[in-house]
């Protein structure tokens, strides 16, 4: 069995799974909404000036609000693996880029991988994705994952927008426009289902994804700036989670129902608007912290106090143990799955004064390379080479960068020359964890018939120059 009840084992684990079964139905629901890029400074909350979002505003006023939670990876589909999985998408067989740019074609999280959804299946949940997939199909679609109720479009919604449900095909090439509202639409239907069961709802939006189209009702003029029409879709975004969380409210599960709001990246270049300052630099692709480091906010009314901040580190990774133990649920993953890299940090979201479960994290580029690693307050990047530059980046280092976030958020000033000794502990670390997570790999997923051609790939190919 993959779900077990605490310090229950052995010949009491049938018993213990039916137990956990019954009592299903008075553990809290859970609504993970994950934007798709969209950075700290697209919301008010997080200090925009030029979007207004007094939806999740209030959100934050009535929960937590972190400023140290990290994204799965700087772009979609490993973001998405990290997220789903609890483990590194490098650990998944991930090289680079996205479904339909960089993965080998045909391929996909490979099924093997053990899911939230399926963690919270296997618990007595009814599970539900309503959004964006990006992780394949063919045996590795949502329906295949543990969702029991599946509405989504397979790809991000620049390749392909036809549209899902349950594995068959309802619509071709969706309407741009209307995906945040009918997205919206299908969760309002989750949370009102007739049920004894909770219902764990993953909401993954296609929004503020390029290209940015407004909703009908969000009129722009034609011609009218890009900055304008993200604008646009990011407000509408705001708004439509207020019908969620009004239709969560009307249907008297509110005060037990767990909502986070998150995003999978930074922001994709080129959407910045004049009156934007972003915290961080760096951007969508890159492992600067302006490319994982993301909004984060979660509402648990009468155990999460409200109006609090935390600048514990959280990473996506952690929400499969954190959110199992938040509902009551012991992770078991099968041993032909993945291992977990998630470490369950529920105490620092209940009491954010708490000391951090989480003290160090990896980074990867992109386009494949681990390129970094943060313990504390300090980050070296130790293959600083592969970022793309643009304006508002730092300058590309010579060698290894040693950054002390807490005092240099922006990454602009390099201490490794005068730590050196830090600067060597944090790269022995990295390769530590960079050769074990390497040494144990499960591979991609590919279509019924069909063989990768990329063989597992070795840390050494990862590392960069500077640490060879």
């Amino acid at each position: 069995m993959k779900i077990l009840l605490p310090l229950i084992t052995g010949a009491l684990l049938s018993s213990a799974t039916l137990s956990l079964r019954a009592h299903a139905k008075d553990r809290p629901n859970v609504i993970l909404m994950m934007a798709d890029d969209l950075a700290n400074e697209d919301l008010s909350c997080y200090g925009s000036t030029r979007i207004q979002t007094p939806v999740l505003d209030q959100l934050a006023k009535e929960g937590l609000k972190l400023t140290s939670y990290y994204a799965g990876n700087p772009v979609c589909s490993p973001s998405r693996m990290a997220l789903l999985s609890g483990s590194y998408p490098a650990r998944l067989g991930w090289r680079w880029g996205v479904l339909g740019y960089g993965f080998p074609g045909k391929s996909g999280m490979h099924s093997k991988v053990y899911t939230i959804a399926e963690a919270f299946r296997d618990a007595g949940y009814r599970t539900a994705i309503s959004g964006k997939w990006h992780l394949g199909i063919e045996g590795m679609a949502p329906e295949d994952q543990g969702f029991g109720s599946a509405y989504y479009i397979a790809m991000s919604n620049n390749q392909n927008r036809d549209m899902y449900r349950d594995g068959k095909l309802v619509q071709e090439k969706w309407d741009n426009r209307l995906l945040t509202e009918t997205f919206a639409e299908e969760a309002i239907r989750v949370i009102n289902e007739k049920s004894d069961k909770p219902f764990f709802l993953y909401v993954p939006w296609t929004a503020p994804h390029f290209p940015v189209d407004p909703h009908p009702d969000w009129k722009t003029e034609p011609k009218a700036k890009i900055t304008v029409k993200y604008t646009k879709v990011v407000e509408e975004l705001d708004t439509r989670i207020g019908q969620i969380l009004d239709a969560l409210k009307q249907a008297g599960k509110q005060k037990n129902t767990i909502v986070i709001f998150t995003s999978d990246n930074g922001r994709q270049p080129g959407q910045a608007g004049p009156n934007d300052v972003p915290p961080f630099t760096g951007h969508k692709w890159q492992s600067l912290e302006g490319g994982t480091r993301v909004p984060f906010i979660i509402r648990y009314p009468e155990v999460i106090a409200a109006g609090k901040e935390s600048d514990s580190m959280l990473a996506a990774i952690d929400l499969l143990p954190t959110l199992g133990s938040a509902c009551g649920i012991v992770i078991e993953v099968p041993e032909e799955a993945q291992k977990l890299d998630g470490i369950n940090a529920w105490k620092n979201l209940t009491q954010p004064d708490s000391k951090p479960a989480r003290t160090e994290l990896l980074y990867w580029h992109g386009k494949g390379p681990a390129t970094a690693i943060r313990k504390g307050d300090w980050k070296l990047r130790f293959n600083a080479t592969n970022e793309k530059q643009k304006p508002l980046d730092p300058p590309l280092p010579d060698g290894p960068a040693l950054h002390n976030l807490k005092d240099d958020p922006r990454e602009t000033k390099n201490l490794a020359q005068e730590q050196p000794e830090k600067a060597a502990a944090l790269l022995a670390r990295a390769k530590e964890l960079l050769g074990e997570i390497y040494m144990n790999q499960i591979p991609l997923g590919a279509w019924p018939g069909v063989e990768l051609e990329d063989e597992p790939i070795k840390a050494s190919e990862v590392w960069g120059n500077w640490i060879r």
